[in-house]
């Protein structure tokens, strides 16, 4: 009997121990955890986006990777048709490589909110996807419960100089493990407009990752595009000329 009430005791600790550190951590400590459960300080993978809308589905496989918040590159494997197209961030820049021609094209301002590959994913999406930190003030809301398990519920605000698209970003992260769960997205006026689900999550190293993103407009009815991870690793070295313009240029791609 002593020992089921010692055991107890330790569990009880233990729980009420995680509760005061989970209390202790602000918005902003919040969100960079979720941040850093996606990125680490590198990782490199295969991924499979099924893009479906009333008219078609089409299914690519990709090979991408990622380099701190500012480095990135994706690389089209299948189908045939789009195999070797590359997409290369640096910074706040992107830029698109394009076999079939030889060509690298750098993507303007006016395109940024274009579709990426004809998903529902844009061209900002790329881009700004490391800059949700830096650009937006967030606040700690009442938790909700997903079918994933008990979520933060974080209201993240533009800030007013922010050169953003998005007015505000609700993110929903498992209190547990600090995955991230769901994002959605307020034009300014504060019309939602559209929703990224994450999914299966599973254990990777030290990390709860969601291997299923699935991504649906509000405005654009029959539309959704699924990624699904088929492998990641991270904190690998890479070597920074995989980022290198000068070698897109010159057909020099991974």
């Amino acid at each position: 009997m002593k020992r089921i009430v010692a055991i107890f005791v330790v569990f009880l600790v233990m729980g009420l121990f995680k509760a005061a550190v989970a209390a202790e951590l602000t918005a902003e400590e919040i969100v960079k955890r979720a941040e850093d459960i996606m990125r680490g300080s590198s990782n490199i993978g295969k991924l499979t986006m099924i893009v479906t809308n009333p008219n078609f589905k089409r299914t690519l496989t990709m090979e991408y990777w990622e380099k701190g918040k500012d480095l990135s590159l994706v690389k089209i494997i299948s189908p045939a048709k789009e195999a070797g197209t590359v997409s290369l961030k640096v910074d706040n820049n992107m830029w698109n490589y394009l076999p079939s021609v030889e060509k690298v094209i750098k993507i303007p301002p006016s395109m940024m909110m274009q579709s990426w590959m004809g998903s529902d994913f844009t061209n900002d999406d790329l881009v700004r996807e490391s800059s949700i930190v830096d650009d937006y003030t967030p606040v700690l809301l009442e938790n909700s419960m997903l079918s994933e398990g008990e979520a933060y519920t974080l209201e993240l605000t533009a800030k007013p100089d922010a050169p953003v698209v998005w007015g505000k970003i609700l993110v929903y992260v498992r209190v547990s493990d600090y995955a991230p769960m769901k994002y959605e997205y307020y034009d300014e006026r504060g019309k939602l407009i559209r929703v990224m689900t994450m999914s299966k999550i599973k254990k990777i190293g030290r990390r709860a990752y969601p291997t299923v993103w699935t991504m649906v407009p509000k405005n654009k009815e029959g539309r959704e595009t699924v990624i699904i991870v088929d492998e990641i690793k991270f904190d690998v070295p890479i070597d920074k000329n995989i980022f290198s313009l000068s070698n897109l240029k010159r057909g020099i791609i991974p």
